[in-house]
């Protein structure tokens, strides 16, 4: 068996990408990996460097450094047109007075677009017959003789990534998909986004500030800050075992104590211990779900804040080690001792 078939290139592949921009670096030489045919959401607050990635991947941008490679080819030096990559971005764009399917259409007719290996102009018959397809797989058929300028905002996203895959794209874009739109369009979007991408395989790279967004949507998350991509792996890993803050930071309502451990336990001056190989300074990251409040807990703090979340109260608990969140079933005031459970399911280096 060939060593290609063991190691399947890659649907994306960005190496050592860095970019600067009056002398403030932005992208600090970022290596991302997306498997062919897997959706891979970037995950990273405003100005983190996100967006420039995608852009430099797309070929809108040229990086001051690195390599981009399209499923085993280098299109670092290649015009965004000839990469196979296609953008949708937050706006998606489409002519308002042309219907979905004519939007289709006429982007297939206006470009070369990969067919079969090569990149050449449809006709008017291919590209019309195209559109179609693409409506019907993804079950737009409804949407196709409507004019651009009725459709909602998320039957606009749906219509300007059907005309992505359309067009053949090896890789799909999608810079903020979900931001411009209210809770249940989001919901709609994402259970479409699902499908579109089981049914044509496509690689996707999607950008998104939002952490609910981002662990319900891809099948791999990539946790971006400051110019770097500091964590990898399943929604599941990144959540679990985030290996560092600024990931645990970013995924969802997440504690931090500080200790010391010897080679065989960790310990905290809260009253939380855990088994633990490492030695020196440590950090725990402890998910709100982990911290129970109870009269007969280990660890003891006073409260910060409590708001309400809908299912309970968000609390906010100070301790010697650092500051915990958990949900409580009642009201608490600021200044309230309490004491709590901790369960700790990753310590690291400080």
């Amino acid at each position: 068996m060939k060593e290609e078939s063991l190691n399947p290139p890659a649907g994306l592949r960005l190496e050592g990408i860095k970019k600067a921009y009056d002398g403030k670096e932005v992208l600090c030489g970022v290596d991302l990996e997306v498997r062919e045919g897997g959706f891979t959401v970037l995950l990273g607050e405003s100005g983190c460097g996100k967006t420039t990635l995608l852009r430099i991947a797309a070929g809108f941008e040229r990086a001051d450094a690195g390599k981009i490679y399209v499923c085993g080819r280098d299109v670092t030096n290649v015009k965004s047109g000839e990469r196979g990559v296609r953008t949708v971005p937050q706006s998606a764009p489409l002519f308002p007075h042309m219907s979905a399917a004519g939007n289709i259409t006429f982007d297939l007719r206006a470009r070369p677009v990969l067919i079969n290996g090569k990149m050449r102009r449809m006709s008017a018959g291919e590209a019309r017959a195209r559109a179609e397809e693409i409506l019907s797989v993804l079950g737009l058929e409804g949407m196709g003789s409507r004019r651009a300028s009725t459709l909602s905002g998320g039957e606009r996203q749906r219509v300007a990534i059907a005309r992505a895959a359309a067009c053949g794209a090896n890789v799909i874009l999608l810079d903020e998909p979900m931001s411009a739109l209210d809770g249940m369009s989001r919901d709609s979007l994402r259970e479409w986004l699902g499908g579109m991408h089981e049914k044509t395989g496509v690689t996707v790279l999607c950008v998104t500030h939002d952490s609910a967004e981002a662990m319900r949507t891809g099948d791999e998350i990539a946790i971006m800050s400051g110019g770097r991509i500091v964590r990898c792996g399943s929604p599941e890993e990144v959540y679990r075992f985030p290996r560092g803050y600024e990931a645990a930071r970013l995924t969802g309502e997440s504690g931090r104590l500080r200790g010391v451990a010897d080679g065989v336990t960790a310990t905290f001056k809260c009253g939380a211990r855990v088994e633990c190989a490492l030695s020196g300074d440590v950090e725990a990251y402890v998910r709100a779900e982990d911290a129970e409040i109870c009269d007969d807990g280990e660890v003891t703090g006073r409260v910060k804040s409590c708001a309400f979340c809908g299912d309970g109260y968000m609390t906010e608990i100070l301790t010697e080690s650092g500051e915990l969140v958990a949900r409580a079933d009642k009201k608490l005031a600021a200044g309230d001792e309490v004491k709590l459970k901790v369960r700790i399911t990753e310590v690291v280096k400080a």
